[in-house]
């Protein structure tokens, strides 16, 4: 952004010199790279941050200068006569979400030569070139207001009709800068009857540009939408100052206050009648209320914070106060202003115009705080210390796969996000889960000679709520591969799917939760079981099927285990607790079970649980027997099970009662016989 001294002049007076508003401007957080001295006038090179496009205008800049020097701000006579009647004309909008509000006015009889010697001094003294009184009148508004407008010829206007709609496939426009450019669909362009007359809010077409021919002109003052504009600007390869401000978003108040003004000085410098106006669509534009501490800001910032000081500043930044109560105030931000949204924004608007170097550089006493850490990163940090204590190492994977990746796990690959404009086809889907990036590592090392693996990942799984909101989980990756282990006394040992098995469930046991595993079917796996916690469905283990090794040009058998870490975030407990060894002996009961193969020996384990009320200490589950002298599809399972209290020696008629509710319970619940 470039700032002439003389023309903020005309806006604040300061008092201060060109070097002094120079270091003003940049204390306040607007930065001042360069400047040049030309003439009696100086000019100075701003960088603005994005989120401050109320910056790249004059009178924006000279209301930075009014507050920090504590001066009036003189705003710019805006108020025009509509006089005439002109040719009547059309504005359509097809597209309301890129353009919600479209304004045009019409002038009629102007004379089109040379800019006024006022007009032609203040778009030089910013390094723009004089073109004639009207396309100067219009880069004048833009750089003093920030609102950028086009004016185009109204004559050469076919149907007297503006269509403001995305281009179609094919269409070209040859636009002011000598330069034919193809459109492509989705790009918002300004149109007539017949073919695109101006790229919305980048540049106007040269078939309506205005000349010295021009009698009757269409000025132009809209909002077209931030994303559309820089989207449309990079694939045209083609930037402006209107572009510029689009992309960063402009004041959606000032777009009538703008084209009265702009349309105010091209009658005087045209001698043109100023006619009807035209508006269409509709743009809410409104503040943010906020609630606003004084004595808060002052313990943030470590000053004593004065609240008419503070009334003063927001006055002069356009912050309207609302209601007062004391140091309690309530404030309605300026719609120039979108980045002001929290209490800590203001608390950063009071301190840079008080001046950061005003606020002493004191080193705060620090108070011990008895947690340091997020209980999410106590519970990783653990995570990680529990799989690497079990000989895995850990791996980071991209977080973006190919649509191969998500059809292989259809079934686990559910409401998947895409991205609109991928880097490549490779990494074009948010991963849906963590096994593409784990088999792909396993592959990678397998293929190196590194066949023995243990390897984990903690990575984040996306998807889409059926509300169309973006969801990230945490979530843990085990893979297993080769030998699990190799030493002289055991020997060489394949991993199993019961080696992955035991890997969750030390997991789950490091954070004193007890999983349920469950028997399932998932495409492309083999053994597949569900791991459910509290009756929730929260990963799954499973060997690889054979089919989609070879897809990953792994030869050798790979177990996996995926295991959403939501639920064990919010569920686990990092507290250890002290139990004292039992002053009374405990007394221990067996219990068989004839079921089902089907079912899962921890629904079991589950059901002794609840009936067993406070009296049991202990389950374990001791023989499994499948043989002759057990029906087909029927298993054995035997639990050991330790009864005992804290506070005296339980009695054997205690016993056998507790013993006989868990074996009524079991067979009420699952159905299961007794052996």
């Amino acid at each position: 952004m470039k700032l002439s001294y003389n023309w903020v002049k005309e806006y604040v007076d300061t008092g201060a010199n060109a070097e002094e508003l120079a270091q003003a401007l940049t204390m306040s957080g607007s930065e001042v790279g360069e400047t040049e001295k030309r003439g009696n006038d100086t000019l100075m090179e701003l960088e603005i941050t994005t989120n401050r496009p109320d910056c790249l205008n004059i009178v924006g800049l000279a209301r930075e200068a009014s507050a920090v020097f504590d001066k009036e701000l003189k705003t710019p006579d805006h108020k025009v006569a509509e006089t005439g009647k002109g040719p009547a004309i059309e504005c359509v909008i097809k597209n309301k979400q890129l353009c919600p509000r479209y304004t045009a006015r019409v002038i009629t009889g102007t004379k089109i030569k040379e800019a006024s010697d006022k007009i032609k001094k203040h778009v030089e003294s910013v390094s723009l070139r004089p073109v004639n009184n009207v396309v100067d009148v219009t880069n004048f508004c833009l750089m003093e207001l920030g609102q950028p407008l086009h004016a185009f010829d109204l004559d050469k206007v076919e149907g007297g009709k503006i269509i403001i709609r995305e281009a179609t496939k094919g269409e070209k426009i040859e636009t002011i800068d000598g330069e034919v450019r193809e459109l492509q669909p989705g790009m918002l362009v300004i149109a007539d009857k017949a073919r695109p007359i101006a790229v919305a809010g980048v540049m106007g077409g040269k078939d309506t540009e205005v000349t010295g021919q021009t009698k009757n002109i269409l000025l132009e003052s809209a909002y077209f939408d931030p994303v559309s504009v820089r989207r449309t600007a990079r694939m045209l390869g083609l930037s402006s100052d209107s572009s510029y401000r689009f992309e960063r978003g402009v004041d959606k108040s000032m777009i009538k206050t703008v084209s009265d003004r702009a349309a105010k000085l091209i009658a005087e410098e045209t001698g043109g009648t100023v006619c009807e106006f035209y508006d269409v669509g509709s743009l809410p534009a409104e503040g943010n209320t906020i609630k606003f501490n004084v004595g808060k800001a002052g313990r943030v910032l470590g000053i004593a914070v004065d609240v008419e000081k503070v009334k003063n500043i927001f006055s002069r930044l356009g912050i309207t106060v609302r209601e007062e109560n004391g140091p309690d105030l309530v404030v309605t931000t300026p719609t120039f202003r979108e980045d002001l949204k929290r209490e800590i924004d203001l608390v950063e608007e009071v301190a840079r115009i008080y001046g950061y170097h005003n606020i002493p550089a004191e080193v705060t006493k620090l108070i011990p705080q008895v947690r340091r850490k997020e209980h999410e990163r106590e519970v990783l940090e653990k995570l990680r210390s529990i799989l690497a204590a079990r000989g895995l190492n850990e791996i980071m994977t991209y977080s973006l796969v190919n649509e191969a990746a998500v059809k292989r796990f259809g079934d686990i690959s559910k409401d998947t996000v895409c991205l609109h404009n991928p880097v490549s086809e490779e990494h074009k889907i948010m991963t849906p889960h963590l096994l593409d990036g784990m088999l792909r590592s396993v592959s990678w090392n397998i293929n190196r000679g590194n066949k023995d693996l243990g390897l984990f990942e903690i990575g984040k799984i996306y998807s889409r709520s059926s509300k169309g909101k973006y969801i990230e989980t945490p979530t843990l990756c085990i893979g297993l591969a080769g030998n699990l282990r190799k030493n002289w006394e055991e020997g060489d040992r394949k991993a199993h799917f019961f080696d992955v098995k035991g890997m969750a469930d030390t997991v789950f046991c490091g954070f004193k939760l007890e999983p349920v595993f469950e028997a399932t079917r998932i495409k492309g796996l083999e053994s597949a079981t569900a791991i459910k916690l509290a009756g929730k469905e929260t990963g799954f283990i499973a060997g690889v099927g054979r089919k989609i090794r070879d897809e990953y040009d792994i030869e050798h058998p790979v177990y996996i285990a995926q295991i959403q870490l939501d639920s064990l975030i919010e569920k686990t407990c990092l507290a250890n607790h002290y139990h004292s060894i039992p002053r009374y002996p405990c007394s221990s009961r067996d219990v068989s079970v004839l079921c089902d193969q089907t079912l899962a020996a921890g629904n079991v384990l589950e059901a002794i649980s609840e009936s067993g009320e406070e009296l049991i200490r202990d389950i374990e589950l001791v023989d499994v027997y499948t043989g002759e002298q057990v029906e087909s599809g029927k298993k054995s399972l035997t639990y050991s099970i330790k009864y005992g209290l804290d506070t005296r020696t339980l009695k054997d008629e205690e016993i056998e009662s507790v013993h006989a509710k868990v074996k009524e319970h079991l067979a009420k619940k699952l159905n299961v016989e007794f052996r």
